[in-house]
């Protein structure tokens, strides 16, 4: 099938496609803060319902709208999520470009969300748009789901999914986490790694006090610091009692696929500005430890006097923020239970534990039809082999999504970022011709999702529905 009058579609559209990101890179979605997120909700669906896809709007009890819908028809449907709420911007100072400017400057758009992931969301809707008015109706049925709670660990997600699990079978599904290498490779990925997120704190009295009474009244800093030493190793080795004997050995399939992946390591040392990898690993053992190792990162400390000037003073209390990143056979509830244990053994048990989020792992086939759908589609798109993740280092809500279908859909990730995009970071920015070559890439995957004999999904067809649901 020749693809020269769809390419033609995106290069005489080009302008107007940057523009619309430009509108809803506009719009700040922060979910932590709350501000514009209905606002924003409502202008996707109204593009989503431009590009002929019938929506639903869903508000789960106080949460953001989760906004659903269908496009296509045929036997065979698959899911692609997205979601339209952004991190938060961090200091103002750090950007370039005004965080919500969408400015664009020598060919790359700057803003937060452009890369994570307002970018992904337009690419497809985009795609959706081309292909129909290239080649007519979709070949296959596309089940949307864009959520505003990404950044929040995604509560209403879970919920939808649990109660709307018909709306959600499918034989695949379509995610946003992706990008183009330091050599400019694409790299799609086939699962997540799972995620708990965790807040510890110490208590100590009732009100910060002056630093001389640090003789003899108890420091919740020093106190959670030394509970946190006991974490992890020097080197970085998470030593939590029984931790890693539930980690499950990497399969020979997966070994293998690990052994097709070059990580440049070069290359990632200078974006980081790093002078070398934890443990100093390198080579096979690098790449093996990057998808197959869990984490235990800090992601934030709070305590104390932190502002300009000097404050001698003795914190009353102390909070640090963690994440785990899981991997086989680990999940959120034994790494709690596991976290809890150790810290009661060790005398820890003023120590609080409280959860704040957490996701499952994810992890599906090579030989899936979105897997394969996605990897041809790269080579003819970008005239490179892409770089395939059994699973990525990343986590996000997949679990829930795709156990939603039974049996579970297989996953294939990928978007529309590169190495330099930084996202969640300052600057976050993308590159324009990535994002509308990333169009004509999800134009040939819907080909080829059209394509072959696979199982029948039931025959779904577009609701061409638009109302408002609240539970």
């Amino acid at each position: 099938m020749s693809f020269v009058r769809f390419d033609r579609y995106v290069d005489r559209h080009a302008q107007s496609f940057a523009e619309r990101l430009q509108m809803l890179c506009r719009m700040p979605s922060v979910a932590a803060r709350g501000t514009g997120m209905r606002a924003t909700a409502e202008a996707v669906e109204q593009m989503m319902q431009r590009v002929g896809i019938g929506t639903r709007s869903f508000r789960i009890g106080n949460g953001y709208p989760i906004i659903y819908g269908e496009c296509g028809s045929g036997p065979h449907a698959f899911l692609i999520y997205g979601h339209y709420d952004v991190q938060p911007v961090g200091h103002l100072t750090d950007w370039s470009v005004g965080p919500f400017a969408a400015g664009i400057i020598d060919g790359k758009l700057y803003a937060r969300g452009a890369a994570n992931s307002k970018g992904d969301l337009l690419a497809r809707l985009a795609a959706v748009e081309a292909y129909q008015k290239s080649f007519g109706k979709l070949p296959v049925c596309f089940r949307f789901i864009v959520e505003g709670e990404d950044g929040l660990g995604s509560p209403s997600l879970y919920r939808f999914t649990a109660e709307h699990a018909d709306l959600l079978q499918a034989e695949g599904c379509l995610w946003d986490e992706g990008y183009r290498d330091t050599k400019e490779r694409p790299v799609i990925s086939l699962g997540f790694k799972g995620i708990t997120f965790l807040e510890l704190r110490a208590h100590g009295a009732r009100s910060d006090l002056h630093s001389k009474w640090g003789t003899i009244v108890p420091n919740p800093a020093w106190r959670l610091v030394q509970a946190l030493s006991t974490i992890t190793s020097p080197k970085g080795v998470i030593t939590i009692d029984g931790f890693s004997s539930h980690l499950a050995p990497v399969t020979e399939d997966d070994m293998k696929a690990l052994r097709a992946i070059e990580l440049d390591e070069a290359g990632l040392k200078r974006e980081f500005r790093i002078a070398s990898w934890v443990r100093s690993m390198k080579g096979e053992a690098l790449i093996k430890e990057h998808i197959f190792g869990p984490t235990c990162t800090i992601c934030g400390i709070q305590t104390g006097h932190t502002e300009a000037g000097p404050k001698t003073v003795l914190p009353s209390t102390a909070m640090a923020r963690l994440d785990f990143r899981l991997v086989p056979d680990l999940t959120p509830e034994l790494v709690v239970r596991l976290l809890r244990e150790h810290l009661n053994v060790r005398g820890f048990r003023d120590i609080e534990v409280i959860e704040l989020g957490s996701a499952p792992l994810a992890k599906s086939s090579a030989t899936s039809r979105v897997a394969l759908a996605a990897t041809e589609s790269a080579l003819e798109v970008y005239g490179l082999p892409p770089i395939v993740y059994p699973m990525d280092p990343s986590s996000g809500p997949v679990g829930a999504v795709c156990g939603a279908s039974k049996p579970s859909a297989p996953v294939a990730s990928f978007g529309i970022s590169y190495a330099g995009s930084n996202p969640h970071g300052p600057d976050e920015h993308i590159r324009l011709d990535d994002f509308l070559q990333s169009i004509k890439f999800i134009g040939r995957v819907i080909h080829r999702l059209g394509e072959g004999k696979t199982r029948s999904s039931g025959g779904a067809r577009t609701s061409g529905i638009h109302e408002k649901v609240t539970h």
